[in-house]
């Protein structure tokens, strides 16, 4: 319920008055009350796991509010596997060119 209710903030689903539910969500993650959330508290939420170094704009390794209720708006960078082609969906763009083979025999 809760990555729901996260997954609708981030999408834009959540109307901008119901702001609260971003808000309620923050105060599930943050456990000791400190009015941010650590890297730690939110370690069982891949989706803010995996955005948090990004959203966390001054580095100083919490998420304040402000911070939580941008989370939507951080791009993912999605590393390739090795030799894998970058694909568009990935940011990838156009695929490579393909190098002419050498002429034979001469």
């Amino acid at each position: 319920m809760r990555l729901l209710v996260l997954l609708l903030g981030l999408a834009g689903v959540a109307r901008a008055d119901d702001g609260g539910a971003i808000d309620r969500y923050f105060d599930t993650l943050d456990l000791n009350g400190d009015g941010f959330v650590s890297l730690s508290e939110a370690a069982g939420d891949e989706v803010v796991v995996t955005r948090f170094d990004r959203a966390d704009r001054n580095k100083d390794g919490k998420l304040s509010r402000k911070e939580f209720a941008n989370l939507g708006k951080v791009k993912v960078r999605v590393a390739k596997k090795k030799g894998e082609e970058p694909s568009a969906a990935v940011g990838g763009g156009a695929p490579k060119k393909k190098e002419k083979a050498p002429a034979a025999g001469g």
